[in-house]
């Protein structure tokens, strides 16, 4: 099987699996990006290891598991303190444990494990809450969340296509040399044109301005989100984060966009709606 074929399967099962997931109901959502994210952690902290860098996975993957809870929880307006006071002790924990490891750059370690956190599992997390922005009980909308993803892919696609063909001046030569202008505002364009026919073929509680304003930040901000996996992939000597999505590489590299688009769309909805 040539890479092409490869690349097109995983990409249809790709589109499939978040097209289920995303639309089905709140609990599969919650599951499939819960998953998400632990995948991701795992390809993240096994990255880190190439660098001599040794990210605590035991209680890493059991703070990713109790922050990703307390998400969760909330969405589905089920009591989170426990969650959070042990997700809150299991940082701290992490500090002790160091102490015991006898490894060099102590605090780079600590950090790693808590980055993956930040950057990976908080953003899976908020996914919960993009589908009921206004935290009204029984509010189910899962279009929003994957209009954010179509528009992501969107960008995706039309900023490569438009690149290859007119791209001159490099955005971001030192991070990402094949990333150029022309291929942004290519990839800007047509999002908001996409913004426009999600408007038009939807129901949600947004107005048209809404949508522009999130085409413009899955744009932006997703591009940055590109820009930043590759820094660290950049960092770590390796062209893909893994190997479990034949063609594709790994979660990281089909999700980077996603863990920083997500904040910044919550919180445009979060202000925007309550």
């Amino acid at each position: 099987m040539n890479n092409f074929t490869q690349r097109t399967i995983t990409g249809a099962v790709y589109v499939i699996a978040i097209v289920s997931a995303t639309m089905f109901n709140p609990i599969v959502l919650s599951v499939f990006f819960g998953l998400v994210a632990l995948i991701s952690l795992y390809e993240f902290y096994k990255n880190s290891k190439i660098k001599d860098i040794f990210a605590q996975n035991i209680l890493g993957f059991t703070l990713a598991i109790t922050t990703y809870l307390s998400f969760a929880l909330k969405a589905f307006e089920i009591d989170n303190k426990y969650t959070i006071a042990l997700s809150l002790l299991l940082v701290f924990l992490i500090f002790i444990i160091e102490l015991y490891n006898k490894k060099e750059n102590p605090f780079t370690n600590i950090a790693y494990t808590i980055l993956g956190i930040v950057y990976i599992v908080v953003p899976m997390g908020l996914t919960n809450f993009i589908v009921n922005p206004t935290l009204s009980t029984n509010t189910f909308i899962p279009i929003l969340l994957l209009s954010v993803f179509i528009l992501a892919w969107c960008n995706d696609t039309f900023a490569y296509l438009v690149g290859v063909k007119f791209g001159k001046n490099r955005l971001f030569e030192r991070i990402s040399p094949k990333k150029s202008w022309e291929g942004f505002f290519g990839g800007f364009v047509f999002v908001q044109i996409a913004s426009i026919i999600l408007f038009k073929l939807t129901k949600t509680p947004l107005f048209f301005f809404d949508f522009m304003i999130i085409g413009a930040l899955v744009s932006i901000i997703g591009t940055y989100g590109d820009l930043v996996e590759s820094m660290f992939k950049r960092q770590m000597g390796v062209k893909d984060s893994g190997n479990i999505l034949p063609g594709h590489g790994g979660f990281l590299d089909r999700f980077d966009i996603i863990f920083f688009i997500i904040p910044f769309i919550f919180t445009y909805l979060f202000l925007r709606l309550n």
